[in-house]
């Protein structure tokens, strides 16, 4: 046993361990080569500040050599000119030993222009400058470095401002030399000393740029948009740090460094992508190319290794039982065997029998599973058929006695209305007759209302006949008919309004039908009254018969306002009516009577088309067959 646990997952997962620590160790290498990264990373910032600080310099040089032009002249003149002021051969002389300077002011000290030479490219400016100038020359005694102005498309120049001395060591200020210098030549100073490998630009206190890497002449004539969006993106930032990395609104990082000149406050930046470090760390780490193949072909033998001593025995016994056991679950019967699976002696051995034995459990549980099933499905059909013939059963004596019930209270009733109604009726019937024979000559109001009386007695008497007829239940008295004549007798014996007319569709073959007659007559006189009322009136009625082998069907139709789907689930229930003086038992009589006879009742309505009404009763005399519904 203890042989078979040193040959076990637990050694094998141990190894697995050491490989884990392995790969730990690689992280903790990969994590001193990024450190490394951000060392050669700095390295790269502090050289950018250095190229920064040399453009600055440069800069600054030209300004500052140009700036100590004016205050060297300035002194000497003081002292040396000859004269209490600058005059215009002073101004000329200047601008004549200085290509740069293009225009030159003296201003006393009220900021009124007293001389000058050459044409100015920035006196629009000088009115929101002027105070500036006072103030920094006269008050101050100070020199003035003003903003960078445009001279057309091509020129940029710097507006400078000195002040003049009455003596040279005097604080005295008798006025103000103004200079525009053409900054063409520190353009092209800077050209020259731009890196190759690196962005560079100098920018004014304004944001306006100066000059950049690339530059004709070295200097911003026309800045391209994407350089002043790099440099808004550098200065949100980059803040008052000197150097750090930068995210362009394209996602692009940079590496900036920055520089500031003692004067004006100026700025130069200096920037290369950020993936500049990356790229020399790599070239350093996996030079020569065959270092990189050695370590991948290493890797590829590690991974191999670890695949065949640990993977492997592991995945290839997983895999045959995850097939024997997605065959237990597709297959209802599946069994599974011990020539379906592999033993390795260890734990997944161990596992792989106790699912063999558990597949021959499961097959004993299936089959007694499926003999009770058999046993319970013929239980539940046994019991089903007998709960659907004691439903029957059920069903059909509660409505025979809803239905002798619902008999039996109108019998009560139509008693008690035969009693206490009709009695009365007759009184009055009689006593109307006692006044029209009192009366010989009524007057025609008279004679109107003596009508009305007659017609509701008449009314009053039909309803309670209807009551009756419905109520009584009475044994039936068979009788054998001739159809076509029986039916034509009710249509001549039916009145008809005037509006009304009558289509006879009866066949000339004449069936004997056996039926009572009287409940028979009754209903289709029902039947013939309601297709009249539903014309209001005008219209057609139409009665015919179909005849077929064992049935004959009767059908009477109408061009009335037709039913409604809602209406026709209940017409012929007792007591339910559309009418404003209708009983409600019309259409009940017709449904009772035909089911007495064993008959079948159909109705086909179409709403504004009319009603068609289909009776379909046994031929008594004549063998055949027909089915239903064969009238449209």
């Amino acid at each position: 046993m203890q042989i078979r646990r040193f040959r076990g997952l637990f050694f094998k997962a141990v190894f697995v361990l050491i490989l884990i620590s392995a790969v730990l160790t690689c992280i903790i290498g990969f994590h001193v080569m990024r450190v490394d990264s951000l060392v050669l990373k700095n390295e790269i910032l502090q050289k950018q500040e250095t190229v920064a600080r040399r453009l600055a310099t440069s800069a600054l040089l030209h300004i500052s050599h140009t700036s100590r032009l004016f205050s060297v002249f300035t002194d000497l003149h003081t002292d040396l000119g000859g004269h209490d002021f600058l005059n215009q051969p002073d101004l000329d002389y200047l601008r004549r030993r200085n290509p740069s300077i293009f225009y030159l002011a003296a201003l006393d000290t009220s900021g009124k222009q007293v001389f000058s030479s050459g044409t100015s490219a920035a006196s629009f400016e000088y009115q929101k400058v002027a105070a500036d100038i006072l103030d920094t020359c006269v008050k101050q005694g100070k020199d003035y470095i003003g903003n960078i102005y445009r001279l057309g498309p091509d020129d940029l120049f710097l507006l400078l401002a000195f002040p003049v001395l009455e003596h040279l060591y005097d604080q005295k200020v008798r006025g103000v030399l103004v200079a525009e210098l053409d900054l063409r030549e520190m353009g092209l100073a800077l050209s020259q000393a731009y890196p190759l490998d690196m962005e560079a630009m100098l920018v004014a206190p304004n944001g306006e740029i100066i000059s950049y890497n690339g530059a004709p002449n070295g200097l911003a004539r026309n800045v391209p948009p994407e350089l002043t969006q790099k440099l808004r993106s550098i200065e949100e930032q980059l803040g008052e740090k000197t150097s750090g990395e930068v995210k362009l609104s394209d996602g692009k990082k940079i590496l900036v460094a920055s520089a500031a000149l003692d004067f004006a406050g100026w700025k130069v930046y200096v920037d290369q992508s950020a993936g500049m470090a990356s790229q020399l760390f790599l070239q350093s780490t996996f030079y020569p190319s065959w270092d990189v193949m050695f370590v991948v072909l290493g890797m590829l033998l590690f991974v191999l290794g670890v695949s065949y001593l640990v993977i492997v025995p592991i995945t290839r016994p997983l895999e045959r039982l995850r097939k024997a056991s997605v065959r237990m679950r597709d297959e209802e019967d599946a069994v599974i065997k011990k020539s379906d699976l592999e033993f390795p002696n260890n734990e997944l051995g161990e596992l792989a029998q106790a699912v063999v034995q558990m597949s021959e459990r499961l097959q004993v549980r299936r089959m007694e599973l499926l003999s009770a099933q058999r046993q319970l499905s013929r239980v539940n059909q046994e019991l089903e058929k007998r709960v659907e013939e004691r439903t029957r059963e059920l069903k059909a004596a509660s409505n025979e006695l809803v239905k002798t019930e619902r008999l039996a209270a109108i019998g009560q009733m139509a008693s008690i209305i035969s009693h206490e109604i009709r009695n009365p009726l007759a009184v009055i019937s009689n006593a109307t007759r006692l006044l029209k024979v009192l009366v010989p000559s009524p007057t025609p109001k008279a004679a109107k209302q003596f009508g009305i009386i007659e017609a509701e007695i008449k009314q009053a008497n039909s309803i309670i006949s209807e009551v009756l007829g419905y109520a009584r239940t009475r044994e039936m008295m068979l009788s054998t008919i001739d159809l076509n004549s029986y039916l034509r007798e009710i249509l001549l014996s039916q009145p008809m309004p005037a509006g009304i007319t009558v289509r006879d569709e009866i066949e000339q073959e004449s069936v004997r039908i056996k039926v009572d007659a009287e409940e028979i007559k009754q209903a289709f006189r029902n039947v013939i009254a309601n297709a009249v009322e539903a014309m209001q009136g005008s219209g057609t009625l139409t009665v015919g018969t179909r005849i077929g082998r064992r049935l004959v069907c009767i059908f009477v139709s109408d061009t009335g306002h037709g039913i409604s789907e809602e209406v026709r689930h209940k017409m012929f229930a007792p007591f339910f009516t559309t009418k404003a003086r209708g009983t409600g038992l019309g259409l009940a009589v017709v449904g009772k009577a035909i089911a007495r006879h064993q008959g079948k009742l159909f109705i086909k309505s179409a709403i504004g088309k009319g009603t068609c009404f289909q009776i379909y009763l046994k031929i008594y005399r004549k063998p055949g067959d027909t089915n239903y519904g064969e009238t449209n």
